[in-house]
C-alpha cells in the first residue's frame, strides 16, 4: 500500500542547512543556516535512509541500470520516481507549524491586514496594490514567524492569532569557526578559515514532512540518518500521516491563496499559465489552477527564497533557484461555485517541482473595503 506517512526528523545535535551563497562569495565568509531546510535536503535524507535500510551500494546505484526497481520508487538525482513530498515544515511538540501569511502585519500584539487597495497606475498597469485596511504606524510583516493550525485558520478568516512562534522561540543560533584540513598531513590548511551559523533546536522542535507514493514495506519505522550540512545525525520516526488542515467554508467569490511551502514559478511572480488581461479597466492576471479559473487581483510576496545545494549523484553544485517564499498570498476571485473551488485548491500544490512539496496551498478569504469595490 502507498498511504501517506509522516516523517519526523528529531535533532541529535545542531542543524546546519546552508544558504545558497558560496564561501568564496559571501563577503564576511560567514554562512547562515536556512530554516526550515530546503526541500531537496529533506528528499535526500529520506532517500538515503530508505536506500541504506535496503543495503544499497551507492557507487553501484549511481550507475545506469543498477537498482532499477528501487529507482522506480525513490528515483535518482533530480528524478524522484514515485516519491511525492509535502513539506518540509517545523514540528513543535509533535504538531505542524505553518508560516504566518505575509498580508498579516503586527506591532506588538496589534495586527493589521493588507488587502487590495484603490487602483493606482504603475509599471504593471492600473492595478490594486496591497494596502493596509487601517493605519498602524510601525507595523511589520511576520517574516520567519509560524502559527499553529488553529491560529492559521483564524488568520485566514480575518481574525488575529492567539499566539505566534518566532525564530527565537524555536531555536538558538550558534556561530562556528572552522578550518580546512589536509588529511594526509593531519594539519590545517593556511588561509582556509570559514564561519558558519548553526541552529540549536529547543526541546520540542523537529522537522516534519509527509511522504506519498511509496509502499509501506519500503519505509522504515525508525532510524538514523545524516541530515543537512556537515552530516549531522537526526533520529527519524515514521508514522501514519495526521489529518490535513480543515477545508474552510467559503463566503463569497473572493479566495486568498496562501503558500505553505516555497513555490517555483520560473521567472514570474504569478503562477505558470496566468496572463495579464483588462478587467473593469484594471490589469489583472487570469489562469487556471487545478481546473479552477481564477482572476488574480493582487499579491503580497516576500523576499525570494534562494536554494542551491549539492548533487550527490553528479558530485557538483546545483544551480541556484529563486523561489516564491512560503507565506506569500494571492488575492483571487472566481466566477463559479466557491465550495467546489475551495475543495479543488485547498491542500494542493502549484508551480514546478511539486513532487518536492513546492507550492503547497491553503485557501482563505479576503474582503475589499466598500469604497474600493468595483
Amino acid at each position: 500500500m502507498t498511504n501517506a506517512t509522516a516523517w519526523r526528523f528529531g535533532p541529535l545535535d545542531t542543524w546546519f542547512f546552508r544558504e545558497a551563497r558560496g564561501f568564496d562569495t559571501s563577503g564576511s565568509q560567514e554562512l547562515n543556516s536556512l530554516f526550515p531546510p530546503p526541500a531537496r535536503t529533506l528528499a535526500g535524507a529520506i532517500r538515503t535512509l530508505i536506500g541504506e535500510q535496503q543495503g544499497v551500494d551507492w557507487k553501484r546505484f549511481a550507475q545506469d541500470g543498477e537498482y532499477a526497481d528501487l529507482k522506480d520508487w525513490i528515483g535518482a538525482g533530480d528524478d524522484l520516481g514515485a516519491l511525492r513530498l509535502t513539506g518540509p515544515y517545523p514540528l513543535w511538540q509533535g504538531a505542524r507549524l505553518y508560516p504566518a501569511p505575509l498580508h498579516l502585519l503586527a506591532k506588538g500584539k496589534e495586527y493589521r491586514w493588507l488587502t487590495p487597495g484603490a487602483p493606482v497606475a504603475c509599471d504593471l498597469g492600473t492595478v490594486r496594490l496591497p494596502a493596509l485596511e487601517a493605519p498602524l504606524p510601525g507595523a511589520k510583516p511576520l517574516e520567519q514567524v509560524w502559527l499553529t493550525g488553529a491560529d492559521l485558520r483564524q488568520v485566514l478568516n480575518g481574525k488575529a492569532p492567539n499566539q505566534v512562534f518566532r525564530a527565537g522561540d524555536l531555536y538558538d543560533e550558534e556561530p562556528r569557526l572552522g578550518i580546512a584540513r589536509d588529511n594526509r598531513q593531519r594539519t590545517g590548511i593556511d588561509g582556509l578559515l570559514y564561519q558558519t551559523r548553526h541552529l540549536r533546536p529547543h526541546d520540542g522542535l523537529a522537522i516534519g514532512a509527509e511522504v506519498r507514493g511509496l509502499p509501506s514495506a519500503l519505509q522504515p519505522v525508525r532510524g538514523m540518518t545524516r541530515f543537512g550540512g556537515e552530516g549531522r545525525s537526526s533520529a527519524v520516526t515514521v508514522t501514519a500521516a495526521p489529518a490535513p488542515l480543515p477545508v474552510p467554508a467559503p463566503d463569497g467569490q473572493r479566495l486568498l491563496l496562501l503558500l505553505l511551502t516555497p513555490a517555483d514559478f520560473g521567472s514570474d511572480w504569478f503562477p505558470p499559465g496566468f496572463r495579464p488581461q483588462q478587467h473593469h479597466g484594471l490589469t489583472v492576471w487570469c489562469g487556471d489552477l487545478h481546473g479552477i479559473p481564477l482572476i488574480l487581483h493582487s499579491a503580497v510576496i516576500g523576499k525570494a527564497a534562494r536554494e542551491g545545494g549539492w548533487n550527490l549523484l553528479r558530485q557538483q553544485s546545483r544551480p541556484v533557484k529563486s523561489l516564491i517564499p512560503a507565506g506569500s498570498v494571492f488575492f483571487c476571485s472566481i466566477e463559479g461555485d466557491p465550495r467546489h473551488a475551495v475543495q479543488a485548491l485547498h491542500g494542493q500544490h502549484i508551480g514546478h517541482d511539486t513532487a518536492l512539496g513546492r507550492g503547497e496551498l491553503a485557501v482563505g478569504l479576503w474582503r475589499m473595503k466598500e469604497k474600493d469595490e468595483t
